[in-house]
Parts: C-alpha cells; structure tokens; sequence
C-alpha cells in the first residue's frame, strides 16, 4: 500500500495540494475497477511541521496533522505556495529548517519527493539537487540559477525526475507530476487512464512553448530601461545595435556588457525575444496570417521568421496556433 504525505504550508496553493491528492483518489477508484483490493491502494495524510491548520493562498483553512518524526513514506509531495516577492518568499525558505532535515530523512530511507513550481526551491534547500537534473517555475529561473549553482536546471522540460526526485515547472505541471508518479507505482496502465479520465494533456511535455522568453526582469539600471523602451519602440525595423549605442551615448561593447549584466543577454537576443513573444501573442489572437505576423514583427522573410520561432519555442508558428485553438 503506497503511502503518501502531502505537505502544507500558509500561502499554499489549495489546487495544487487538494489535486495531486484527487489524483490518487482516481488512480484508486480505477484500481478497484480491475480488482484491486483496499491493502493494495494509495493512502495519503496532509501534513504540517506543527500539526496546526494552513490557510491556502485563496482563504481555505486546511486541516492538517504533525509530521510524523519516524513514519516512513513511500511518496512525499511539496506544493507550490503563493509567490509575494523574493524578501517574503526568501523568508518562508528560512523557517522551514525542520521540514529540510525531515525531507532528506524521508529520501534517504526510500521515498520519492515530488515538488511543484515554487515548492522546487524548498527541495533544492535540501542539497539533494546538487549535481542533479531539476526544473522549476519559468518566472523565478535567475533566482534559481543564483540560490542554487550546483543544481542542473533544465527549464524545457515540464517535469524532470533525477534519483526519486521529481520536479515540476509552473503550477499546472503538478497533473503531469502525478501522472509521473502513478506510472512508478500503479503502472502505465492506470496511469494513463487517469490521464484521460481527467482530460491531461501528456503531449504538454516541455515548458518551452507556454514560456514568455521575456519574463520579470525588474532592475533599476537607467541606461538599460532606455535601451528597452528605445528597441520596443522600434521592434519592427531593423536595428542597429551601433544605432542604440549611438543614442545611448555609449559604445556597442559597453552597450552589450551592461545588457549581459543586467538582464543575463545581449541586445539582440533581447530585441528577438520580444520579437517572438509580440509574434506569440498574434498567434494566440488568430486574426493575422503568419506572413502578416512575421512583417509586423520586422521579418520580411517567413522563412527566417519561422526557423527563428521554432528555435526558441520549440514549434513552428503554425504548429502553436493549432496547439492554443485545439
């Protein structure tokens, strides 16, 4: 009988912790459709360091009990919580020293560990991703990358599993997590079946082609804000990078050094970034053709266009319009 503990915290995202748990609801309820008996089904506890109720990020107050200091799990998941800004955030990764060391017992003694989007970074807390392949929530990447150097991160894939470590990208990749971890221990079989009896998408199996290329990238650099506003304005055309140098009263190698620094690019790759996710946003409209798109974006050439898009989303243009309006 697999064993499951599902972790709370305050701030926790309630569809993500009440789902995984739905999910192994259904595997049992298709389990028991072929026979399986109750010795042979998932059970699962909520769980929180002090045994007291959570309150999910949307007001719910979630019952919970104590983590068990000996109880062995065979599964252990962590949620995704609501994301306030890094000083709250970096805050509520400090208080949970007595989760960490009950994390890593768990895993050393068997269990697999399952976490979701911002819940990534309390599993890599643990030192256990050291060395190992994981993902994590496309909007909080760079600070990943900064906390945690010595993680492998990956951010095409929408789930990644490394030694019984499962990892999940934003929020909703906690469906394919669960699937994920069904398939370990009931099979494809009802695995798969559990896909389809809720309607998840197994074909969604990178993050890549959902993932702005341009995400949260606050600073307080007065000569890149104008660098930005100047290559926005100017999307359509073709740019120079001499030009905004030029402007910027600056020369292009200090031009590309502050880019780098700032926003972890160059300019150019920044202007095709927005390029693309301008072209994106087209799409998803669906009233222009993808020739019209690549023109309004500043590709005279569809060709180029089309290899750059497939490039750095992982589809053709097509190929994403007809994956959003299926």
């Amino acid at each position: 009988m697999p064993v499951a503990a599902i972790l709370g915290f305050d701030d926790v995202y309630a569809s993500v912790l009440g789902g995984f748990a739905d999910m192994l609801q259904v595997a049992n309820a298709h389990m028991r459709k072929q026979g399986a008996r109750d010795a042979g089904l998932f059970e699962w506890q909520f769980l929180s360091v002090d045994g007291q109720p959570v309150r999910a990020s949307n007001g719910l107050e979630l019952a919970m009990r104590p983590l068990p200091p000996r109880r062995q799990f065979d599964l252990v998941f962590i949620p995704s919580v609501h994301y306030r800004g890094w000083r709250p955030f970096e805050s509520f990764l400090g208080r949970q020293r007595e989760v960490r060391e009950w994390l890593v017992q768990q895993w050393e003694q068997g269990a697999w560990l399952s976490a979701n989007c911002t819940g990534t970074f309390l599993l890599a807390d643990t030192g256990l991703l050291d060395q190992r392949v994981a993902t994590t929530t496309w909007w909080l990447e760079q600070q990943f990358r900064e906390r945690y150097p010595d993680v492998d991160l990956q951010m095409r894939p929408a789930v990644t599993e490394s030694d019984r470590l499962v990892c999940g990208g934003a929020h909703a990749t906690f469906w394919l997590q669960a699937v994920r971890i069904l398939t370990h221990f009931a099979g494809k079989a009802i695995a798969l079946q559990c896909a389809r009896s809720m309607l998840i998408d197994l074909t969604q199996t990178t993050q890549t082609p959902l993932q702005p290329l341009i995400g949260d990238q606050t600073h307080n650099d007065p000569l890149i804000h104008k660098a930005q506003n100047w290559l926005q304005d100017r999307m359509t055309d073709a740019v120079r990078m001499s030009e905004l140098a030029q402007k910027l009263a600056v020369s292009e190698r200090t031009l590309i050094r502050r880019f780098n620094a700032v926003l972890g690019q160059s300019p150019l790759t920044y202007l095709q970034h927005l390029r693309i996710d301008t072209a994106r946003a087209l799409l998803e409209a669906g009233d222009m053709s993808i020739e019209q798109i690549a023109l309004y974006v500043g590709y005279s050439d569809v060709s180029s266009f089309s290899r750059l898009f497939r490039k750095r989303v992982g589809l053709t243009p097509g190929a994403y319009r007809a994956r959003l309006l299926t």
